[in-house]
Formats: C-alpha cells, sequence, structure tokens
C-alpha cells in the first residue's frame, strides 16, 4: 500500500518522460525552442541560440499534480522553468517562478542554493545528508520510505529476530500516531510546511498560497485550537494516497464533534448528513493547473 502512494513516489529518476517535446519560449518566435533528448538515464534541456544546457536528473512530485524537473546548470542545482501539469498533460512555466526572465539561460531554470535544494531532496526522498556543497544523495532512497517517518529499522528488524515480545519490537521503531497532537501535525508539517512567527491566525488570507501546505491552515481552525485533537492523522493515513473529496468518510469525522442535536446549526449540510468540505473546506486555484484543498475549516 505504502510502496504505490504518491509518497513514495514523491521523487523519481526524470527518465524519458520527456524526451522529443519541444517548447515555445514565452513570448517568442516559432524558431526559439527548448528541446528535450535523451542523453543516458537524464535529459538534456537545449535552448536554440544558447550555448548553455540543462541535464535533468530527477523528476519532483508524484504527478497527481504534476512534477518538476530537476538538475544541473553546470555544477549547481537548477529547478527547471517548466513543469509537467496533470490537469492539462503537457508543460508550462514552473509555478513560482517570475513570469518574465532577462538572463541569457534563465530559460532553463532557477539555481538553487544549497541550504534549499538539500530541504527539496530531503522531503522528496529517504536518506538525504547535507554535504558540504548541498544534498549528498549517495544514500538517498527517493520517495517518502518508511525510515523517513518511522526512523532507522534496523533495531527494530533485530528486535523481532530475537524474539523480543510484540511491545519491545513496537518501542524499536517510532509510531508518529502515538505523538501528542500538535507534534503529529509539526511531522507532517516538517515538509508540508508550518507557520512562521510572522504570521497571524488567518495565514491563507494573509498570502493565498498558504493554502498549498496543509498544516498551517490546520494550525489556525478553530477545530483545531478548540479540541486539541484533531491532527492529519484524524482524516489521512499517510500510507496511502488520498481518498477523493466526496469520500463520506471526511464528513464522518465531522461528524464525530458536529452530529449530535445538541449543536444545532440552520441549514447545514450536515443535518441531512451531505458532504461538509463544499462548505467548509473549499478548493483554492493557484495559478493556472494547481488546485489546493483548504484546511482552515471555516464558513466561506
Amino acid at each position: 500500500m505504502q510502496a504505490a502512494s504518491h509518497h513514495a513516489h514523491s521523487l523519481r529518476p526524470i527518465e524519458g518522460s520527456l524526451v522529443g517535446m519541444t517548447l515555445l519560449r514565452d513570448g517568442h518566435s516559432p524558431d526559439h525552442r527548448l528541446r528535450y533528448e535523451a542523453s543516458g538515464d537524464t535529459i538534456v534541456v537545449h535552448e536554440d541560440g544558447v550555448p548553455e544546457s540543462t541535464v535533468l536528473e530527477w523528476a519532483f512530485g508524484a504527478g497527481a499534480q504534476g512534477s518538476t524537473p530537476v538538475g544541473h546548470l553546470g555544477e549547481q542545482f537548477v529547478e527547471h522553468r517548466f513543469s509537467y501539469y496533470a490537469r492539462i498533460q503537457d508543460l508550462a512555466p514552473t509555478f513560482g517562478h517570475p513570469p518574465h526572465v532577462s538572463t541569457r539561460f534563465a530559460e532553463l531554470g532557477l539555481l538553487q542554493d544549497k541550504r534549499t535544494i538539500f530541504h527539496c531532496f530531503n522531503c522528496h526522498a529517504t536518506g538525504v545528508r547535507q554535504g558540504p556543497s548541498g544534498p549528498e544523495l549517495t544514500g538517498m532512497f527517493p520517495g517518502v520510505q518508511c525510515e523517513r517517518c518511522h526512523g532507522p529499522g534496523s533495531s527494530h528488524i533485530r528486535a523481532a529476530k530475537d524474539g523480543a515480545s510484540p511491545e519491545a519490537v513496537r518501542r524499536e521503531v517510532v509510531n508518529p500516531g502515538r505523538l501528542p497532537v500538535k507534534v503529529q501535525i509539526e511531522m507532517c508539517g516538517e515538509c508540508h510546511r508550518l507557520p512562521t512567527p510572522d504570521m497571524g491566525d488567518k495565514p491563507e488570507l494573509e498570502n493565498p498560497v498558504n493554502v498549498r501546505f496543509a498544516p498551517i491552515g490546520l494550525l489556525a481552525s478553530r477545530c483545531f485550537r478548540a479540541t486539541g485533537t484533531l491532527s492529519c492523522l484524524t482524516c489521512h493515513d499517510p500510507h496511502e494516497d488520498a481518498r477523493p473529496l466526496s469520500d463520506f468518510s471526511y464528513s464522518e469525522k465531522c461528524l464525530v464533534c458536529h452530529g449530535g442535536d445538541h449543536k444545532p446549526v440552520r441549514l447545514c449540510r450536515r443535518t441531512e448528513r451531505q458532504n461538509c468540505l463544499p462548505c467548509h473546506m473549499k478548493q483554492a486555484s493557484l495559478g493556472l493547473y494547481l488546485r489546493f484543498t483548504d484546511h482552515r475549516i471555516r464558513v466561506y
């Protein structure tokens, strides 16, 4: 189950997915194009009229929303200027990149400093170490694997082989489900992002991009603040993909607190056991091709 999940495929070798594609440069004539050519296990991006080329090695993202190629431009990691988006099944400008570029090879991507690119690999892979010149990938396993959340498994395996009791075997591995609720959210937020000290109590309104980062909205929600029991694991099993928004199991979690007659709400869908999400967890668009569920859990 986990091995087939989006988490497990959040980073993968670029392989040949873009080979043969050409892309018209923004605002230029048809004879100015990017060309994608295979080179061993990588893809080389050539821009017409520019001597530099980008070697793409990794695809970041499992493809549910899309994926962004990352590689090298000279000695430095570069995030490609164009990403693949599932909604259009094609390439388009990478979200967050400036709409216009001026340097001669900026169409190929944005150079990333060693600290930033380490965090990228560390969240999309397992076993990444920080080296003097950037992420050390020698012992890396692409994607979010078991040890990324549960810690090293060698002592856990050894205890099982030595015939230790089931409880002793369980103690030898981290179980995030046993951690305090806020710690669970903070653990997910290491990669899915957490509030910064300068954020107020309406982060998704202060900066619409924050809707992309579910823990930020969840921690600001009244549901979390009032109960202290709501965490990411309340609704999501990290070993499998998120269920469709139409799945009533999400609303069933809401009805644990809001289902009784002692808390009447006029004209509320839950009185007829309808889906709560269209009113309280709407989806928001970021750019042209990305949509995210607002985890602020509010009345729109």
